[in-house]
């Protein structure tokens, strides 16, 4: 009678238990592989030759502005991820940088 009762009340603990690891679970998705996969991407490495040739130091300097745009947006992106997951502590994210006319081309956006 000793064990029945021993049982009982282990089961009884463990219920509470089960609810409370139930609750830790997650139950929202994960954000885009691309965004995560671009808002780790390393910044270029910059060669020896950018101290000596013009051209190499503007390739990298384009390398090192497209590098960092590519960053922001994936962290704009991700921000909105989370924003739409209702991330405690989030509040607003940055507006996409690029105008979506701009885009399509010079032809698409309107003139002023």
């Amino acid at each position: 009678m000793r064990s029945t009762l021993r049982r009982r009340a282990g089961l009884l603990a463990l219920l509470p238990m089960l609810l409370l690891a139930s609750g830790c679970a997650t139950t929202a998705g994960f954000p885009p592989l691309a965004d995560v996969t671009a808002a780790t991407e390393p910044k270029p490495i910059p060669d020896d030759a950018i101290a000596t040739d013009p051209v190499a130091e503007a390739h990298y300097n384009a390398s090192v502005e497209g590098w960092g745009d590519r960053i922001g947006s994936a962290g704009a992106r991700l921000c909105r991820f989370f924003l739409g997951m209702k991330m405690p502590g989030l509040k607003a994210c940055p507006k996409p940088a690029v105008d979506a006319a701009l885009i399509a081309g010079p032809e698409a956006a309107p003139s002023r």
